[in-house]
């Protein structure tokens, strides 16, 4: 988990870019700043956007806009974000997932990330969880693989976009397992919450934050997440290996990106106010109860992050062979 500590030293280095936050409205003439989202109103990834987006707005006294662009596994919001100049005035909060990989899966790309997206911070991180209705009578990982081999029919699993970390966590276990695991895509995590909680699909691969209230209530069921070990925000969730199916590890990772072609100031101006806020204790508190962990850092770390999540991925997608037209 993210220290205080750690924070500490990122903000010493951002000392210099954070006293200089006029720079952003003077080259912004006055415009609001826009937030595109990459999915619907009411995930977690729009309550971590509003909520960076509330820090921003009182710290440059400007206007915040947080608008859904949600499609195509993230392409809509990036054909957003491209239409617009690189001058500060629009971001986008999007999954590593929507940026890393959706590139890889697309049969003919339609974007280059590193010619027409930039990097700005890495906000949170929350793990791919396995998560069922109640009304489906099992509470461990095994005993769900079991239910899908009596009725192929309960191997439908819900992911929140068919380019997401959960579609291809479901590819590889249904292979190595030899089951009829097959990844349901939704447009967004609400819609796909929605009929996991009518018990119109039974399992869904998706994000830990988007079922773990629910879970704590008891309306629904997180089997595993795919951390590499079990969270302080869950003590009583299993990882992926501790359910006794090793090697699986998906993390998402929200962060801000913007076009290409942003001044790099701008940037570490908008990192710097980002990792403030991260290290405030009432967001940590915020994030951790919505079961994220804030991350923060340069815009530098967050491009090198980027492009690891890419070499990891790239064998396991085109192994899987799905694609989308993109």
């Amino acid at each position: 988990m993210i220290t205080r500590r750690r924070f500490a030293v990122t903000l010493g280095a951002a000392s210099a870019v954070l006293a200089a936050p006029a720079l952003l409205r003077a080259q912004t003439s006055g415009k609001p700043l826009t937030i595109f989202l990459t999915v619907p109103p009411g995930t977690s990834s729009d309550t971590l956007a509003r909520m960076l987006g509330e820090r921003l707005r009182a710290k440059l006294n400007r206007t915040v806009v947080v608008e859904s662009k949600s499609g195509a596994g993230g392409l809509v919001a990036i054909q957003a974000l491209r239409n617009y100049d690189a001058d500060g005035s629009y971001l986008m909060m999007a999954p590593n997932s929507a940026v890393s990989l959706l590139p890889l899966f697309a049969t003919k790309p339609t974007f280059d990330y590193e010619k027409e997206l930039q990097t700005v911070v890495e906000c949170a991180s929350a793990p791919m969880a396995f998560t069922v209705n109640p009304a489906t009578g099992v509470n461990t990982l095994a005993e769900y693989f079991d239910s899908v081999r009596k009725d192929p029919k309960l191997g439908s699993i819900g992911v929140p976009s068919p380019v997401s970390m959960g579609a291809l966590v479901i590819h590889q276990l249904g292979k190595q397992l030899n089951l009829p695991l097959q990844a349901i895509p939704y447009r967004g995590g609400s819609p796909l919450l929605a009929d996991l909680l009518g018990n119109q699909i039974p399992a869904s691969g998706s994000i830990l934050p988007d079922y773990l209230e629910m879970h704590r209530a008891g309306k629904l069921k997180v089997l595993a997440h795919a951390s590499e070990k079990r969270s302080v925000l869950a003590p009583d969730i299993p990882t992926i290996t501790e359910a006794g199916y090793p090697g699986y590890v998906a993390v998402t990772s929200f962060g801000l990106y913007a076009k290409a072609g942003l001044p790099a100031n701008v940037a570490n101006d908008y990192a710097a106010i980002v990792n403030e806020a991260l290290a405030s204790a009432p967001v940590i508190e915020a994030l951790h109860k919505m079961g994220l962990v804030p991350v923060g850092g340069t815009p530098a770390e967050f491009h090198r992050k980027v492009l690891a999540d890419r070499a990891r991925w790239a064998p396991v997608i085109k192994e899987s062979g799905i694609k989308m037209d993109a």
